[in-house]
């Protein structure tokens, strides 16, 4: 067998659960396809060492069988050759030569396969399992065609995959990989340490750390893995994937963390140098009763109440560090930091001083999930200069979204982690508390409560009052839409189809500027449920005479508008009814944030709320919708939802949330801003919508229907105007090729947005460089990905020239002065090719191009002077959209802030 490639690594993988479709639940792939695989791998090995025990015996059979040549046993009548030969029955022929493992291999491998229904025929007939195990044999997994890095990259995408599939149940396994290399970093776990994971999922939270000591070149095989999980068939995941990267030094157990720990050493927890963790989110089902007489003396800090075991977590990982060494980091929702149940246990923990560092992260880096995520870094034995001190870093805006995954960029990590090191204050980004200014918070270690970012107030305190200037910040967003539309004014006039407009009328009320929009000291405590109606109005669909219907599909988002809805006609089973001014409130997955004010009469799906103010002179209507989107109450609404699938809130929950309600004179102020502010959101996405759509048209006119004649890619390769290259295949790139440092090796997962992201690697020396010459990059070539997202293109500048172009690119190199390169490339991104490209793909797994597919690219060529111009231009649109995203993510967040300050808990 030839070694094989990452690509081909993960189409094989992938085409295993292809198979299962429409046979068992996404969720379910897991349980069989990883099974399969270590099975398979297995066995692959075993041969492989029993032919290099052959080589090195002369032939000796008895020799190469001796359990000393082999990492593990596989019994004769157990190897997955034996399994290849069953025609029926291969459910239970499988699940007896996996369990015959096992029992070969108790002290390493017991109960590893878990414990899928290999022999149910109703969800895996012989059929499909035969065609199982023969796709899972086109490949021969050893070691040389498949080292133990690459199987384990294959590996973690295989976990990524699934988590994408099953949706929602996947959070249980898979945590977003870019806030675990950056909890990573930040504890910078070092050569011989111990690291721990109790609520383990697949393991990538311990895999991360050896990945980090790889990386910076380290000794990684004497750092001790430890985890837990309550999950069998997971727990299973992790050893398995332990297994496949290489590790041997690793125990994770099965079981209920809270209930049952099993990393004990006589009658106190076992304990770690470094414990990274994303444990449940406020579980109910815990027993609270124990806990209070904890053995292990987790309570310390108090007894969390029974819906929110939060601090039952936090308490168990404090436990278990080591007295000097030990360090956490522990991803939470923000609910944690400030809610009122949990006070007393917060204090305390403060008052301890183990509380190093308080980070927020930005929206959808929960898996699934848009709620926005927080780190909790402590440290039993914190450094002299930090003692009594509490960094707050808000790195909300630290976020990149593509192709509706959202992740941290290498940017965005290191900024976060050099703030870290740093410990210092940095305006708008961070903030290093004392203890004495959290604890006259009270404890709240809410970010916006410490750290001041563009889009809040200068906090002024006096007599226990805080004053605000969000109204400048407003001022200032406001400056900048005009600043934004002059920039659209100045474009080239064909652009203007359709039309790209900002209103005249978006311009700051001074007066804003002087309002004490947040003193508090006149607000009254109140529950939500005491000044807001649960509207139970309900109607006969047919006999109501209304058109329209709205359903949970219908609500967007962070929008506060019902852009569609259904007709009634078409039917439906919805009974409730909804008036004009009313607050829609989505309460089924209530983490997806869908508020809206209804504009009209409809019926409306029992999954959403009619909220009104009870009286309108105690709450305004106006700002009863900003109240449901502050953070406070989403986290309340999420944090008391009941189910897995499909969690829900009910009324009597959200009926309970405590906040302070302001005097009417303040409400209408507040919502005056919120509502103008809005507004400009509101002007600023249609701004943004018509000016894509704009660019679409100008991509297409310009560079497709301008009239030139047309001449294939492929003629010009022919003349050597054109060099069409593909990056390198097979064995020309080993695996020992690979450095910690050095030239970057370029592919697609290297390109965001149109830019090149290489300070991850992987690297080569400079030996292998001079092997690839002919694959090195130049200034003006055109990289072009060929598997996936087909198309996706970056051009060379001086800061890429000398890089080494992947085996998933194509790179393009231009030379005369027929074609100028920035030319070929907008018009390889014009959406007219790139749907052209992605038409003609071909493979269903993943869709791939190739050279003799660009040839046949048909291109039109005006003279030189015309392409200058067109490339000028859309340079001139590509800063006006960076204008117009930046613009937008800045009155997001203003909007934020405004609203968080509505609920947040008093200082």
């Amino acid at each position: 067998m030839t070694r094989i490639t990452q690509q081909q690594l993960e189409s094989y993988l992938w085409g295993a659960a292809v198979l299962l479709r429409g046979t068992i639940d996404a969720g379910d792939y897991k349980q069989f396809i990883f099974p399969l695989l270590f099975f398979k791998r297995l066995c692959d090995v075993f041969d492989e060492e029993t032919l290099t025990a052959l080589r090195e015996s002369g032939g000796d059979q008895d020799f190469a069988l001796f359990p000393e040549n082999h990492r593990f046993q596989v019994p004769a009548d157990a190897h997955w050759r034996e399994i290849r030969k069953v025609n029926r029955e291969v459910g239970y022929t499988l699940q007896q030569a996996m369990r015959a493992i096992e029992v070969e291999n108790q002290d390493k491998l017991m109960g590893i396969f878990g414990d899928a229904q290999w022999t149910n025929k109703d969800r895996l007939a012989d059929a499909m399992l035969r065609d199982l195990i023969e796709h899972f044999s086109t490949l021969e997994l050893t070691v040389a065609n498949l080292p133990e890095d690459e199987l384990g990259q294959g590996y973690e995408y295989l976990i990524k995959k699934f988590a994408d599939d099953s949706g929602h149940t996947a959070a249980e396994f898979y945590t977003n990989r870019t806030v675990v290399h950056l909890m990573t970093e930040m504890l910078d776990v070092q050569p011989g340490e111990s690291v721990y994971d109790p609520t383990c999922g697949s393991g990538g939270m311990l895999l991360s750390c050896i990945t980090h000591l790889r990386r910076a070149g380290k000794e990684w095989r004497n750092v001790k893995l430890y985890g837990q999980e309550r999950n069998l068939m997971t727990s299973s995941i992790a050893r398995m994937n332990c297994f496949l990267h290489g590790i041997e030094d690793f125990r994770i157990e099965r079981g209920d963390t809270l209930a049952e720990p099993k990393l004990v050493e006589g009658d106190h927890l076992r304990r770690f140098d470094v414990v990274l963790a994303n444990p449940p989110y406020s579980i109910k089902q815990w027993n609270r009763e124990a806990f209070a007489a904890d053995p292990w003396g987790r309570n310390v800090f108090g007894v969390p109440p029974q819906g929110r075991a939060d601090y039952a977590f936090q308490q168990h990982i404090l436990q278990s560090l080591k007295a000097k060494t030990g360090r956490c980091a522990v991803l939470w929702p923000h609910g944690v930091l400030f809610r009122k149940e949990e006070a007393e246990i917060r204090r305390k923990l403060i008052e301890a001083d183990l509380i190093e560092c308080v980070l927020g992260l930005g929206p959808n880096l929960f898996y699934n999930s848009p709620m926005e995520a927080c780190v909790v870094i402590c440290r039993t034995q914190k450094p002299k200069a930090r003692r009594g001190k509490i960094l707050f870093i808000n790195a909300v805006n630290e976020v990149t979204r593509e192709r509706a995954q959202s992740f941290l960029t290498d940017e965005h990590l290191q900024r976060i982690v050099r703030a870290y090191q740093d410990f210092k204050a940095e305006p708008g980004f961070t903030h290093v508390a004392t203890l004495e200014e959290v604890r006259s918070k009270d404890g709240n270690l809410s970010i916006p409560l410490y750290v001041e970012t563009a889009t809040q107030a200068q906090r002024e305190e006096a007599a226990g009052a805080a004053t605000t200037a969000l109204p400048e910040a407003l001022a200032g967003w406001l400056h900048s839409a005009l600043e934004v539309r002059s920039a659209l004014s100045a474009l080239d006039k064909s652009v203007a189809q359709p039309s790209i407009t900002v209103a005249d009328d978006l311009t700051a009320n001074p007066a804003w500027a002087t309002l004490p929009l947040f003193d508090r000291r006149t607000w009254k405590r109140v529950r939500f449920g005491e000044v807001v109606e649960n509207c139970n109005e309900t109607c006969d669909p047919e006999e109501s005479r209304l058109e329209r219907f709205v359903a949970m599909e219908h609500l967007e988002p962070g929008s506060l508008y019902v852009r569609s809805w259904g007709n009634v006609a078409d039917g439906t089973t919805f009974t409730r009814r909804c008036q004009p001014g009313q607050v829609l409130f989505g309460k089924r997955r209530a983490y997806q944030r869908k508020v809206a004010v209804a504009e009209f009469e409809a019926v409306v799906s029992g999954d959403i709320y009619v909220l009104a103010p009870k009286d309108s002179q105690r709450l305004l209507p106006e700002l009863l919708p900003f109240l449901c989107l502050s953070e406070r109450f989403f986290q309340h609404a999420v944090g008391t939802s009941a189910g897995s699938l499909s969690p829900r809130t009910n009324w009597s929950s959200l009926a309970s949330f405590e906040f302070d309600l302001p005097p009417l004179d303040q409400q209408r102020r507040i919502a005056e801003i919120l509502w103008a502010v809005d507004d400009v959101k509101v002007r600023f996405e249609k701004t943004y919508a018509d000016f894509l759509a704009a660019y679409e048209t100008f991509g297409n006119e310009r560079l497709v229907c301008v009239g030139h004649p047309l001449i294939k890619l492929g003629d010009l390769t022919t003349t050597g105007t054109l060099d069409i290259q593909t990056g390198p295949f097979g064995t020309v790139l080993q695996a020992s090729s690979y450095v910690e440092s050095g030239t970057p090796i370029v592919n697609p997962v290297n390109m965001v947005k149109h830019r090149l992201i290489t300070n991850k690697g992987p690297f080569l020396d400079r030996s292998v460089c001079e092997r690839l010459i002919r694959y090195r990059m130049e200034v003006g070539d055109i990289l072009l990905g060929r598997k996936g997202d087909v198309g996706r293109a970056v051009l060379v500048n001086d800061e890429y020239a000398g890089y080494i172009v992947g085996s998933d690119l194509i790179r393009l190199r231009l030379t005369g002065e027929t074609l100028e390169p920035e030319y070929l490339y907008y018009f390889l991104l014009a959406p007219h090719t790139r749907n052209w490209i992605s038409r003609h793909a071909s493979g269903t797994t993943m869709p791939g191009i190739n050279e003799k597919l660009l040839k046949a690219i048909q291109i039109p060529i005006p003279p030189r002077h015309e392409q200058l111009k067109l490339v000028r231009s859309f340079e001139e649109m590509n800063s006006t959209e960076d204008a117009l995203s930046e613009n937008l993510s800045s009155i997001s967040a203003l909007i934020l802030g405004l609203t968080n300050q509505l609920t947040v808990e008093k200082s």
